[in-house]
């Protein structure tokens, strides 16, 4: 288990907070969210390319900046995600 996520390790994560799971791909750059049982979808729950490891520390809340889709990039700067506390950052088997 990691207790910091910075972008910097390359390689698949599982950060996993009080309500979801947020699937890092730091080789390819995208994060994908996976709503828990009681939590509701949002616009981040599906692979979208990572910008910036804002905060992803075991203990806190996460945040970090995803970028918007090609037909949004005129009225969207970037889409950003703060997290419910994080519970544990670690290491994903692949697909």
């Amino acid at each position: 288990m990691a207790v910091t996520l910075t972008g910097q390790e390359g390689g698949l994560w599982n950060v996993a907070t009080r309500g979801s799971t947020h699937r890092f791909d730091l080789d390819a750059m995208t994060v994908t969210r996976i709503p828990g049982e009681s939590s509701s979808p949002t616009v981040n729950d599906r692979p979208r390319p990572l910008l910036e490891i804002v905060h992803c520390t075991v203990g806190a809340r996460g945040y970090w900046l995803m970028s918007p889709d090609p037909d949004e990039v005129d009225y969207l700067e970037h889409y950003w995600h703060l997290s419910s506390t994080i519970q544990s950052i670690d290491p994903a088997p692949s697909d």
